[in-house]
């Protein structure tokens, strides 16, 4: 299966105007084409002009096909032209591919609060990162109260970047659980065995993020 993390920074004023495209007319045509859609997303904090969501399809030709069927297509045309007529409303599109980690769970979306987590590991260092989370974090992260929503590796692109999405309740659980878990003697023994020659996460980023009135639940 292969996931897509689409991303749109929007001008200013103009996040309504793309959630209202897509809940009245983008996700009726990707389901016309077959396209799988995980979810949709705005920054709970952070950005407030960003839409973040996922598809998923079979394999890369089958979202080659797909997506240019979309593009072609004369209604997403039309409403592409009329909801653009006062200028764009996505100012700059950030895409990546992805594939799930073997030890991750099927994602299913179903928490309050989703945080999306990208990091990039020290080269060479991927395989270490993946075991500390499949062998350590993910049971520690449960310990605490952390949904573990879905774990993926780029399919194209970035060869040492893992990307993960974990789920709370709220942002008040966010935050007991967050600093429960970074807390926890356990994981800063697992830490510190996994950072014995040194550290294995290069750089990282993270938004918490909150599911749209039209994301599927």
């Amino acid at each position: 299966m292969l996931y897509e993390l689409r991303v749109y920074l929007t001008p200013p004023g103009k996040l309504a105007a793309i959630n209202a495209r897509f809940a009245n007319h983008t996700i009726g045509i990707f389901k016309r084409f077959g396209i799988g859609i995980d979810g949709f997303w705005n920054d709970e904090i952070g950005r407030s002009n960003q839409l973040t969501y996922i598809l998923n399809f079979e394999d890369m030709a089958d979202r080659e096909e797909k997506w240019n069927a979309f593009q072609a297509d004369k209604e997403w045309a039309e409403v592409r032209a009329e909801t653009e007529a006062k200028g764009p409303i996505v100012a700059k599109v950030l895409n990546s591919f992805m594939t799930l980690t073997p030890f991750s769970p099927q994602p299913v979306f179903k928490t309050a609060i989703q945080e999306l987590r990208v990091y990039d590991a020290v080269p060479g260092r991927l395989p270490d990162l993946n075991n500390r989370f499949a062998n350590h974090t993910m049971g520690l992260f449960e310990k605490h109260g952390i949904e573990n929503v879905g774990y993926w590796t780029d399919l194209v692109g970035t060869s040492n970047r893992l990307t993960y999405m974990i789920g709370y309740p709220d942002l008040g659980a966010r935050q007991k659980s967050w600093d429960n878990f970074q807390a926890d003697p356990e994981w800063q023994r697992v830490r510190a065995a996994s950072e014995e020659n040194g550290p294995i996460v290069e750089v990282s980023y993270h938004s918490i993020l909150k599911p749209t009135s039209y994301s599927p639940r």
